[in-house]
């Protein structure tokens, strides 16, 4: 096992409160396998990517659980082993190409001072990587010394890319890695990424609010909402046969893929707010399916078949999959 997140939770302090964004997520991951964590806006995704790499803003804190990679607790270590820890084994893929990389530094000085600080080379090593990263990219590597107003986006989110891979990290996140791109560029970076895992044996997390790219780049899934997970499995077993009303809403709220266009399902209401969470299901007041149970009584996370976990008291006995096929999966 590669990592190994056990009940991890994440609190912001607003005034003088904590706000609970991440409640009690478990999740594991081997060499080569991913992840994708799916959910409207403000459902804690990003909020658990950063926590991974612990890049939580001033305000923010892990408040409890475990974050295990290769054997080593990160919520527990010092600040120099985290920092050694990152980039060399866990990395990431910010969500905008635009803010990640400084605009008045060459990328290639970026790229080159990220290796150089986490690894032993000289300048004249870490110039040959980062040509050698380019390249695998997808960038000439006659580029390497231009700035980022010079890239079109897609090729800055390629830079991005290349910048989280310059350590040849066994994991990798992917923050929304396609939301700022053309619809030929997403395609893209999609296919590289999934080259680029292949090639560097890479451990995938990716995060996304596009459930169409979860479906085509990840084994499995995690349904997230209100900072907790509802539904994971297999991507097919998630999205063929889901078990969790948010999840076949959220399903069904996306264009097809495969099918011909009909008229999409609107989810009603809005997520919970942090300052004001309910006792129960977090999803309780927007579920047409909620009983009394529900509201009063939080439901525990329990699998349903193997390697099928689900977080609704009504799990095996809601039946959403008559009449066809998943809209996402063949």
């Amino acid at each position: 096992m590669i990592i190994d997140v056990k009940n991890l939770s994440v609190e912001y302090k607003i005034g003088k409160n904590y706000l609970k964004a991440v409640h009690d997520v478990n999740f594991s991951l081997n060499k080569k396998e991913s992840l994708g964590f799916v959910g409207e806006s403000g459902c804690g995704k990003s909020t658990l990517a950063y926590a991974l790499l612990n890049l939580l803003e001033k305000n923010g804190r892990i408040s409890d659980g475990e974050i295990i990679i290769n054997d080593k607790d990160l919520v527990n270590s010092a600040d120099r082993e985290i920092r050694s820890t990152r980039w060399k084994e866990i990395s990431i893929i910010f969500q905008n190409a635009m803010t990640a990389l400084n605009p008045v530094e060459k990328i290639g000085i970026q790229i080159i001072n990220a290796l150089m600080e986490h690894e032993k080379v000289s300048k004249k090593q870490a110039i040959e990587r980062a040509k050698d990263i380019f390249n695998k990219v997808g960038i000439s590597p006659s580029r390497l010394m231009e700035y980022p107003h010079e890239f079109s986006g897609g090729m800055k989110q390629r830079a991005v890319i290349a910048l989280a891979l310059i350590c040849y990290p066994n994991i990798l996140i992917a923050d929304e890695p396609t939301t700022a791109l053309d619809v030929v560029a997403q395609r893209q970076v999609l296919e590289l990424l999934l080259q680029l895992q292949e090639e560097f044996d890479l451990t995938l997390i990716m995060i996304s609010h596009d459930i169409s790219v979860v479906a085509e780049a990840c084994e499995n899934v995690a349904v997230m909402y209100g900072g907790e997970i509802m539904e994971m499995g297999t991507t097919d077993d998630v999205f063929k046969k889901s078990n969790h009303p948010y999840t076949k809403l959220l399903i069904n709220s996306f264009p097809s893929l495969y099918h011909e266009i009909a008229e999409l399902e609107q989810i009603p209401g809005y997520p919970p707010s942090l300052e004001d969470l309910p006792k129960g299901c977090p999803f309780a007041p927007r579920c047409s399916y909620a009983e009394d149970i529900c509201f009063s009584e939080k439901p525990a996370m329990r699998e349903v078949k193997e390697n099928k976990l689900v977080k609704c008291h009504f799990a095996e006995e809601l039946d959403f999959n008559k009449g066809g096929d998943s809209l996402l999966v063949k």
